[in-house]
């Protein structure tokens, strides 16, 4: 199972790398880990690769879903060693679009 997962990400991550590669950036990497995904994301590989900004997604759930559920995003934002941008997407991972009224 973990196996198939790697893999699967492996490849999604691959057609991304080839995406930035195509718009012109050539120093693109990434790194699959195991373990819990707010400290590793906010503290260890910040730390371990040299990291000076995390790209993060939000999917915009509210206070009650997060206090139920938890959000790596609040928490990376939270407690990362590095800069965060928060990057919001709706809960199809389409851009989040601006309320009526806002």
């Amino acid at each position: 199972m973990v196996e198939e997962v790697t893999d699967t990400a492996k490849k999604t991550l691959d057609k991304y790398i080839q995406e930035a590669k195509d718009a012109g950036i050539s120093d693109v990497d990434y790194s699959i880990e195991y373990g819990a995904p707010k400290t590793i994301i906010s503290r260890e590989i910040p730390k371990k690769l040299d990291i000076d900004l995390i790209m993060i997604g939000a999917t915009g759930l509210n206070a009650v879903e997060r206090l139920l559920i938890g959000s790596v995003t609040e928490y990376v934002t939270r407690t990362a060693v590095c800069d965060v941008l928060v990057v919001r997407t709706d809960q199809e991972n389409k851009p989040a679009q601006k309320k009526t009224g806002e």
